[in-house]
């Protein structure tokens, strides 16, 4: 039951973290203390097919299927009662013993009795009686005692035999209990993965998320893009009918615009697909169509409350992998242990435990180093988003500027619409732009406290 149990949780901790790609992103407090999940808050989908960034970890962890079914998984892993299981065989321990101490009493009281009876008999003799009457009570009595005697050795064979069992049945309970010690920490193993994997799942959700954000940005682009190009070739067309231009140029216009179509295109499937990957994650049904209803933001004031030192003992705290390598070296300690203390010293056995201990220890060295480094990348990308947005930003208020200068002069006369609209279409970029720098700083930082806040560093 014990295999069992373990093979259907791993099983399922197998399948979550094999479908769940190791993204970014999943909560935004900035607490230091890792988040837990609460079921009855689950948000349930929306019927309008519309998401927030902050609905999708209890939208995942209350509706994907992997997440659900790992879940069960653990719970029935949970329901083994080992106290139950070691109660049983101390009352069987218990029968045992009895039942030899009254084989034990038993033979004993029969043998006393028989012996009365032959005692009583020989002190009964009457030699004046006839003698063939004396002789028949003692042979009567003697072939009691021997009977009770036959029948004290068998009930002692038995008595031996059961007290042979009951030390049997003491190491199995001594072999039960080091079970449930083991099973414990397995559980705990078991529940460590399964709570990791649900952590990549909704990680995965939320990179999917910024990640549409983003080529939505880039289809708004494109499509300002489109918009000025089919401008551009209405322009080139009159031209070419003045003789202004070869067919050469407005073909090579038109075939932009068409190049611009399909990209167009391209785009609106590819954000079709990961909106349907993100529906999938959700355990919505697949449709394509959901709305996102907010671009999650970081502020100054979160980003100067980082403490890289103070983070990087939480992060390491929560980290599985650290988790895992740790129980690794456990693991090989003790079967170095057993090996030493089974089969001596000397034993090839036990130099080859040996050297698989020091293995696991240098491994759990170098997966401490590379957690470092890759939580100090996180660290170093924020700084440098922050430095990009603030350029977008500066670019942007120029661009605000020269089309309040654009519109004035179109007010006056001196400029045209086409000109006017592509100064609108400028002024766009340069907010597109800061809306990009602004998802770029979220995701550093969002990062690097998802790996504060539950050991992943996308590693």
């Amino acid at each position: 039951m014990k295999k069992q149990a373990l093979s259907l949780c791993l099983s399922c901790a197998l399948a979550l973290s094999m479908a769940s790609p190791a993204y970014a992103l999943r909560y935004t407090s900035t607490s230091g203390a890792k988040p837990t999940s609460n079921a009855s808050t689950a948000v349930k989908p929306s019927s309008s097919g519309s998401l927030s960034f902050s609905q999708i970890g209890a939208r995942v962890e209350a509706n994907n299927l992997n997440i659900k079914s790992a879940k069960e998984g653990l719970e029935s892993a949970k329901a083994m009662d080992w106290n139950a299981a070691i109660r049983d065989m101390e009352d069987a321990m218990d029968e045992l013993e009895l039942a030899a101490a009254m084989l034990t009493s038993s033979s004993a009281s029969s043998v006393a009795a028989a012996q009365a009876a032959l005692d009583k008999a020989i002190a009964g003799i009457d030699l004046s009686a006839d003698i063939s009457k004396n002789i028949k009570e003692i042979s009567a009595a003697i072939a009691g005692v021997s009977t009770a005697q036959t029948m004290a050795a068998y009930g002692k064979a038995q008595a031996e035999s059961l007290k042979a069992n009951l030390e049997s049945m003491e190491d199995q309970l001594d072999d039960l209990k080091q079970q449930k010690k083991d099973y414990v920490k397995t559980l705990e193993d078991t529940s460590r993965q399964i709570e990791n994997a649900i952590d990549q799942t909704v990680s995965g959700a939320e990179s999917l998320y910024l990640s549409i954000l983003t080529a939505q940005l880039q289809r708004e682009s494109l499509a300002d893009t489109l918009e000025g190009t089919k401008r551009t070739v209405e322009e080139m067309e009159l031209r070419y009918d003045r003789g202004q231009i070869s067919q050469l140029t407005l073909t090579q216009v038109q075939n932009g615009l068409t190049t611009l179509e399909s990209s167009l295109e391209s785009l609106d499937n590819s954000i079709f697909t990961m909106k349907s990957s993100l529906q999938s994650l959700l355990g919505d049904s697949t449709n394509g169509v959901l709305t996102l209803t907010d671009q999650p933001s970081v502020s100054p004031d979160q980003i100067t409350a980082i403490s890289y030192s103070s983070d990087l003992v939480l992060a390491k705290k929560n980290s599985y992998t650290l988790y895992a390598a740790a129980r690794s070296v456990e693991t090989k300690e003790k079967e170095m242990n057993d090996a030493r203390s089974d089969e001596g010293k000397n034993s090839y056995q036990y130099k080859m435990a040996q050297h698989a201990h020091e293995a696991a220890v240098i491994q759990e060295q170098a997966a401490a180093a590379s957690f470092e480094l890759s939580f100090q990348n996180l660290y170093r990308a924020i700084a440098p988003a922050q430095t990009a947005l603030e350029v977008k930003e500066a670019a942007l208020r120029y661009e605000q500027h020269n089309y309040a200068a654009a519109e004035l002069k179109h007010q006056q006369g001196n400029l045209s619409q086409n000109a006017l609209l592509e100064a609108k279409a400028t002024l766009d970029s340069a907010q597109r732009d800061v809306t990009a720098a602004q998802l770029d700083l979220f995701t550093a930082y969002h990062s690097y406290q998802q790996a504060v806040q539950l050991g992943l560093t996308g590693n």
